[in-house]
């Protein structure tokens, strides 16, 4: 039997009817984080967030694996900063229930991939913390982070750590990653260590040292799958841990 992912989702605002002065909001989601499992022989499930975050349980006794999608800034308080002057769109609900899922995944020990926004919101939930605004704060750097070009194009270079899972799964230490982020992981949590960087020292990725499976990548691998080998084996081998218990000595 296919593993179940689910595919956390991002929030937005329409208008009710046409010319109506109310709104709704409706969770989201990309169809290629979808279609990215699904050919990795993955069941895709999305996962609505609500008020509730005790439906982490009921989520987690469903799924196999969480894919943690990108979307909007986490709110800085989750990590106990105030907010940067560039914050952009939070959304504290969104950010409440996919803390209470990762809580509960990490203890279990389900597998994870975190995909741009993903990626921080892995680092803050294993206590780490976040670069607010990249540009602000590392005025140094000559690398965009947020490129203006089709989504599957690689637009800058990422160096790979030797000895990572990353570095076994890509077979390489340096390739190229699309980018679209202002803001990035600024400290690994807990048992969490840097995986890649861009040439100017923002961090690309991260994996832990303890699970079976949980890798956060800053870029939208989703969005790259359908060109780019090494993103397909990033899918194959989340799809893979998601499907065996045994897959962390099966990769050692």
């Amino acid at each position: 039997m296919r593993p179940v992912i689910g595919i956390t989702c991002s929030l937005t605002a329409s208008k009710i009817g046409g010319d109506s002065p109310y709104f709704s909001q409706y969770n989201i989601i990309s169809c290629d984080y979808a279609q990215a499992i699904e050919n990795s022989g993955g069941v895709p499930m999305f996962l609505p967030h609500t008020e509730s975050i005790e439906l982490a349980d009921d989520y987690l006794s469903y799924i196999d694996g969480i894919l943690l999608s990108g979307g909007g800034d986490v709110d800085p308080l989750v990590f106990g900063e105030e907010p940067h002057p560039k914050i952009g769109n939070v959304d504290i609900v969104r950010d409440r229930m996919e803390l209470s899922l990762l809580e509960k995944a990490l203890n279990q020990d389900i597998p994870i991939l975190g995909i741009c926004r993903g990626i921080q919101m892995l680092a803050v939930a294993s206590g780490g913390k976040i670069c607010q605004d990249i540009a602000s704060e590392n005025t140094n750097s000559e690398v965009c982070h947020s490129q203006k070009g089709a989504g599957w194009y690689a637009s800058h270079t990422i160096e790979i750590e030797p000895d990572t899972i990353l570095h076994k799964i890509f077979e390489t230490t340096t390739d190229r990653v699309n980018s679209f982020h202002h803001q990035a992981v600024n400290e690994v949590g807990h048992n969490f260590v840097v995986a890649a960087r861009a040439k100017d020292g923002i961090i690309e990725a991260i994996e832990s040292l303890v699970h079976r499976f949980a890798i956060g990548v800053q870029f939208h691998s989703e969005l790259m799958w359908k060109r780019h080998l090494p993103t397909q084996k990033l899918f194959a081998h989340f799809v893979k841990a998601c499907q065996s218990r045994d897959y962390y000595d099966e990769e050692s």
